[in-house]
């Protein structure tokens, strides 16, 4: 098979332009050194355009790849592979160290709080109760299995006055060894308010609270109705007793008290006030207020006294006037 003239391969391409570079070497040198060509007029070369085919099948190129070897190292042979060195971070001891250490001992210390019986509740001590039994105050602490440091003295005080409105004040002093001490002060009642069945205790500043154990010497007032209310009542009141008398109410209660007689029962009315059943058959009543009752018990005798000589049997009494009472007739 001929080849074609114009179509060459490579290796012939580059040896004819070698061919030609060495050509326009040696004629320059022959030229004379005295008349230089100018740059502008020396004859630029044509490299001719050569048409490169595919080399034959029978050349085979050659591919380098370069590729790595285990571990970075060249295994040569005969010889092992080399494995790299293992070394251990070095350990310093800096501030870092020292916070950790502190962190570790605090958290040890808190655990060994709650855990061991050092801090724990053992003895409680209340003072100051007369009605209410002392193991019923110490159910409504909420303190048992606590330690002591975790103890709120402010909860304390408030699940006491919520179970036990009657309690006037609660302090409570809490000691790390696990001994708490409770200080209450209970009411005292001085009247006993019956309404509609139930009993409900008043004390000197009218307050009411249940009943609770025995109380000597109270005054017992049947009521028909509810009293005035105080103008100190908190309807967004939760624990502890509510204002259920005026002040100067109970005071009344407790001044007419001591006067009733022997038999009667007080009562009262929303209408005409506090009074009592007189034995002989009629209500008397002495108003809401408690001033001058020593003036309303006199004018009460001496209308009864007037009554009782004429044989006039009245049903109802008032003396809530001094200056002007009355008196009503059965129907």
């Amino acid at each position: 098979m001929s080849r074609d003239p114009v179509t060459i391969t490579r290796a012939e391409a580059i040896r004819r332009r070698r061919e030609e570079e060495q050509k326009r070497r040696e004629k320059g040198t022959h030229k004379p050194a005295s008349t230089p060509r100018p740059a502008s007029t020396q004859a630029k070369t044509e490299r001719p355009t050569l048409r490169l085919t595919s080399a034959p099948k029978s050349l085979r190129r050659r591919y380098d790849i370069a590729m790595s070897t285990p571990y970075g190292r060249t295994a040569s042979r005969g010889r092992s592979i080399e494995l790299p060195s293992i070394t251990l971070p070095r350990l310093s001891y800096g501030p870092r160290w020292i916070s950790f250490l502190l962190l570790a001992a605090l958290l040890g210390l808190i655990y060994g709080m709650f855990t061991t019986d050092t801090y724990m509740v053992k003895q409680v001590s209340i003072v100051g109760n007369q009605r209410i039994q002392t193991d019923e105050l110490e159910m409504a602490l909420g303190i048992w299995n606590q330690p002591s440091f975790a103890i709120n003295p402010a909860q304390v005080q408030y699940n006491l006055m919520a179970s036990y409105p009657e309690l006037v004040s609660v302090q409570v002093v809490v000691g790390l060894s696990g001994d708490i001490n409770i200080r209450v002060v209970e009411r005292l009642p001085v009247l006993a308010w019956e309404q509609a069945g139930q009993i409900t205790w008043v004390d000197a500043d009218g307050y009411a609270f249940p009943p609770r154990g025995y109380a000597e010497g109270l005054a017992v007032v049947h009521a028909n109705g509810l009293p005035p209310l105080p103008a100190n009542v908190d309807i967004n009141q939760t624990i502890g007793a509510r204002p259920f008398l005026t002040p100067e109410f109970a005071v009344a209660i407790a001044s007419l008290a001591p006067s009733i007689p022997e038999g009667a029962s007080l009562v009262y009315d929303p209408k005409y006030g506090l009074g009592w059943e007189d034995p002989l058959g009629w209500q008397a009543y002495f108003g809401h207020r408690a001033d001058d009752i020593q003036v309303k018990l006199n004018v009460y005798l001496n209308l009864v006294n007037y009554l009782m000589n004429r044989d006039i049997q009245p049903a109802l009494i008032s003396v809530e006037y001094p200056s002007a009472p009355f008196y009503r007739m059965k129907e």
